[in-house]
């Protein structure tokens, strides 16, 4: 099991907002949330919801908020989606 750098209440919170993210880019049929589950399935959209939280918790490990939690995991997810689309065009 991998360790959780911010304990697990801190990593539970992120990995909430980046499912509730990935799920609600879905439903709006993001092209890039669309295409990545045509080609991984639910597993892979786990996966990948598993995968961004840890290294959201990583970056931000220690960090004590103060009020703007969510706008940075928002930009974090943003940029993880053109992560995503550099790696298609590749």
């Amino acid at each position: 099991m991998k360790k959780l750098p911010n304990g697990f209440a801190s990593w539970q919170e992120t990995h909430y907002e980046i499912v509730a993210m990935l799920t609600l880019a879905y439903e709006e049929e993001n092209p890039i949330t669309t295409e990545y589950n045509e080609k991984h399935g639910t597993g892979g959209m786990y996966e990948l919801a598993e995968d961004w939280t840890f290294k959201f918790e990583e970056q931000t490990k220690g960090r004590k908020w103060d009020g703007e939690f969510f706008d940075e995991i928002e930009e974090f997810f943003d940029e993880q989606l053109k992560n995503l689309t550099k790696k298609w065009t590749i």
